[in-house]
């Protein structure tokens, strides 16, 4: 501050300048965010809608599930959807994330699904294969809700066992939901076909009995059965009923929700693949291709929905919330933006300001430095010397 006391005019009120700037600032920082608004995201209508049907659901399968002891459970679930199951029954096929389960069970779910269509360049009529199981129930509900929004062609096969917390009730199956939902009018599309699910798609780890009680959950709900031999003539004929239902045209999109065997190949399969949607899978030397590898290969997009906390956090959707969401919350249907027409100005109006000023308080030290550095006398005898020396 001693160096602009004996300079210029401008040295002196630099500082001034200096804090007009700062509460330039704050005032055009206040006017940006007075312009800062929620804007709806595109098709909103139809997420509102897939969103809202995909609630009814939610509440048949509550009233349905009431007096259960998983419905009661109100630790594990806390919102008594009845969506979450218990830890080991049974019909469990392997290890399941809680916290998972409990994400999954927001009815927002189907308006992810409805941007993730449209990322695939779906539209009204297209086949879309759908691989099921009975881990997620909550995401199969929003998946084909939105499917039927959409007016798409939704093809489900089902893996009926389910993994921990899932829908692994032996006597309420995922089949005996969807049936449920179809019987109410909640839902139209059902699965064309289903398998036991589990390792090797065979429900291999279950007891003789739970396997049984698999096949009934097929038989009661009159499915079509997958009972091959082998994980790869089951993934065979899961194609060839896929692309069956979808003639005349072919499948346009692969959905897979969860790990099941047949539609992923092995569990190793399913890291290399990005949550939500990819265009195309590269070809890896996977160790067994499933389904979803099948069409991915052949340019069908496919849409993976497995770790599901990713999934909810990109979209703004909650993990693991004590109670079922409210429709319409989350980032998928509306984002904070400002108004470029004025933010933009603003900022590059403040910033030219900034730079003029620093400038010009440069340039008044540098002249304030110059005016205090006395001048260099050079003597007579200085210049002889100098003299001397260049003569010499």
């Amino acid at each position: 501050m001693r160096l602009f006391s004996s300079g210029t005019a401008w040295g002196r009120r630099a500082d001034l300048f200096l804090l007009f700037l700062a509460l330039l600032g704050i005032g055009l920082h206040a006017l940006a965010e007075a312009t800062r608004k929620m804007s709806p995201q595109p098709h909103l209508q139809q997420k509102m809608a897939a969103a809202t049907r995909t609630v009814r659901c939610f509440e048949a399968i509550r009233l349905a599930r009431m007096g259960t002891p998983a419905a009661m459970d109100e630790e594990n679930d806390p919102s008594a959807s009845g969506l979450i199951g218990q830890e080991f029954t049974l019909t469990t096929t392997d290890r399941g994330v809680l916290e998972a389960k409990l994400t999954s069970i927001n009815p927002n779910f189907a308006a992810v699904f409805i941007e993730y269509f449209y990322e695939a360049g779906l539209k009204p009529g297209d086949p879309v294969a759908i691989a099921l199981t009975g881990s997620f129930p909550a995401l199969n509900i929003a998946v084909l809700t939105a499917a039927e929004e959409m007016e798409l062609r939704a093809i489900p096969i089902t893996s009926v066992g389910a993994s921990m917390w899932g829908a692994n009730d032996p006597y309420f199956s995922w089949l005996d939901m969807e049936r449920l939902l179809n019987d109410k009018g909640l839902l139209r599309t059902r699965s064309v076909a289903a398998s036991l699910g589990g390792s090797n798609d065979r429900g291999r780890g279950l007891s003789p009995r739970g396997r049984g009680l698999l096949e009934q959950a097929i038989e009661r709900n009159e499915i079509r059965y997958i009972d091959k031999p082998t994980l790869d003539e089951s993934i065979k004929e899961r194609v060839e009923i896929f692309n069956a239902h979808a003639e005349p045209e072919r499948i346009k999109a692969y959905v897979n929700l969860g790990g099941g065997a047949a539609s992923t190949g092995t569990s190793q399969n399913v890291k290399v693949l990005r949550a939500g949607v990819n265009e195309r899978i590269r070809p890896y030397n996977f160790t067994l291709r499933g389904a979803l590898h099948h069409y991915g290969l052949r340019g069908v997009p496919v849409i993976h929905i497995l770790r599901i906390q990713t999934i909810a956090e990109r979209h703004g959707l909650p993990v693991s919330p004590e109670s079922v969401p409210p429709v319409g919350e989350g980032e998928i249907f509306y984002q904070e933006s400002y108004d470029l027409r004025i933010t933009v100005p603003a900022l590059l109006s403040y910033l030219v300001l900034c730079f003029g000023v620093l400038r010009a308080r440069q340039r008044a030290a540098r002249t304030a430095r110059e005016a205090m550095t006395p001048p260099v006398v050079v003597s007579d005898m200085d210049r002889n010397a100098v003299g001397e020396g260049r003569g010499g």
